[in-house]
């Protein structure tokens, strides 16, 4: 559309059917579209009202290759107003209230105006991923400024004294409540720098108070408020953590003073076995019931409480070999006694010593047991209870030549199992090897595998 410099009127460049879409659709004012053109705004007004009967058309119905990529930018920078490197041509992006999408271009020549029904479907596609479709520069801005934060995990922008100011004008200008505009920017809500049960609030709380890995709160009132927002939510302390990803201690970690704990730290170390974090104490050591005594006053347990001091409490000895050799020691002793025949009458004893060393190596866990069968029985200073079973019958393990074979002879059991190597059809009384290692066997061909072996070999 060419424009005649010389002629005053112009009405006859102007557009009527595309200026009333700008105006009527896409909010476009007498004065931007006075701009594109030499008429005044109340030529525009006479435009709208009367129309004119000669015209040349504004609406095109494709875009260049060129223009294609202009607008495609403008899109994704969040542009609504553009002008060419040469300042010769400007671009403009308008939207309307359905979501209808607009491409003004024009000259000091020509105005070119591209509607939504003959625009792209890619660049329709990008305009609705980038909001171009419903926000204005205003809105745009807002968002820039503002921070963004949560609550119970649903997103809110978090205003600043100075974007609530310009939050407040752009819900102005769309006639919204400050709750629509947010809703309408894409959030739960709106935060103020009065709010302050925010997530980051509270995960920066829980942060600071995780030691190993959970949650250490006290009763101090300093903690009392996250209490108090938890049940105001409808969920425990424990649930709350639990929501926000954290798992909450079963004792408050204050009790003990950080000295002791740091001497109690650095005592352990001496009892370091396997990997610098593991530490193998036994019963008769003294810190045991010192560090047992401050777990029960805290109800917790004594790992818990040693997995406090950063350590992890091993429940059996640091090797097969290290066990073998007290084993060995231990054997030597009941064949010297053997061997010096004090009473063929005198009943056997069973060496405790062994059994026990035995269910610390075991961990104090059943051999037989599978994850989904144990039943564990804790007795009251935090160890398990399990039991010993001879594979053969004490009467039974002294061969003819009068040696023993102990350590081969046990295997560490929970009660219920006890009972059924000894009773169940007869009674096991073998060891078989199988696909999967080793299994007790009866006179009915029963099986029980044997699940955690780190002694025992075939009788067969």
């Amino acid at each position: 559309m060419a424009k005649d410099k010389n002629y005053k009127g112009m009405v006859s460049e102007v557009d009527p059917i595309a200026i009333r879409k700008l105006y009527y659709e896409y909010r476009m004012t007498n004065q931007e579209i006075s701009n594109m053109t030499w008429e005044t705004k109340a030529n525009i007004n006479k435009i709208l009202n009367q129309g004119i009967k000669y015209y040349n058309p504004w609406i095109e119905h494709h875009l260049t290759e060129q223009l294609h990529q202009v607008f495609e930018d403008m899109l994704k920078k969040h542009i609504f107003n553009e002008t060419s490197d040469d300042l010769s041509t400007c671009y403009l992006i308008k939207n309307n209230s359905t979501g209808k999408i607009c491409f003004i271009w024009y000259d000091a020549d020509s105005v070119h105006c591209l509607f939504d029904e003959d625009i792209s479907l890619d660049l329709k596609t990008l305009a609705h991923s980038e909001h171009m479709d419903i926000y204005n520069e205003l809105d745009y801005k807002v968002l820039e400024i503002s921070e963004t934060d949560s609550i119970l995990k649903e997103p809110h922008i978090a205003l600043t004294q100075i974007s609530k100011k310009l939050f407040t004008k752009a819900s102005r200008v769309r006639k919204m409540s400050s709750a629509e505009y947010a809703n309408f920017l894409g959030f739960k809500g709106y935060l103020t720098e009065r709010d302050t049960n925010r997530d980051s609030k509270i995960i920066n709380f829980l942060e600071e108070h995780i030691i190993d890995g959970l949650v250490y709160l006290s009763s101090s009132p300093e903690n009392q408020w996250i209490r108090n927002y938890a049940s105001r939510c409808g969920m425990s302390l424990e649930d709350f953590l639990d929501y926000y990803g954290y798992k909450k201690s079963k004792y408050d970690y204050n009790y003990v003073s950080q000295r002791k704990n740091e001497k109690y730290k650095n005592e352990l170390k001496k009892y370091i076995v396997e990997n610098p974090n593991t530490v193998y104490i036994s019963s008769q050591e003294p810190i045991y019931q010192t560090l047992y005594n401050i777990a029960q006053q805290n109800n917790m347990t004594l790992d818990d409480y040693i997995q406090l001091l950063g350590y992890t409490r091993s429940k059996g000895r640091n090797s097969l070999i290290e066990l073998s050799g007290e084993i060995n020691k231990i054997l030597s002793v009941e064949n010297e006694k053997i061997e010096k025949k004090i009473s063929s009458n005198e009943k056997i004893k069973r060496n405790h010593l062994l059994i026990n060393r035995l269910k610390e190596f075991y961990s104090y866990e059943c051999q037989l047991c599978t994850e989904n069968q144990k039943m564990t029985i804790q007795k009251k200073d935090g160890t398990k209870y399990v039991e010993v079973h001879h594979i053969k019958n004490l009467s039974e393990e002294y061969d003819e030549e009068g040696t023993l074979d102990r350590l081969n002879n046990l295997i560490i059991v929970c009660p219920n199992h006890h009972k059924m190597l000894h009773y169940h059809n007869g009674g096991y009384r073998k060891i078989v090897k199988t696909n999967n290692g080793l299994a007790f066997t009866n006179d009915s061909s029963d099986i029980i595998p044997i699940v955690h072996n780190k002694h025992l070999t075939s009788n067969e």
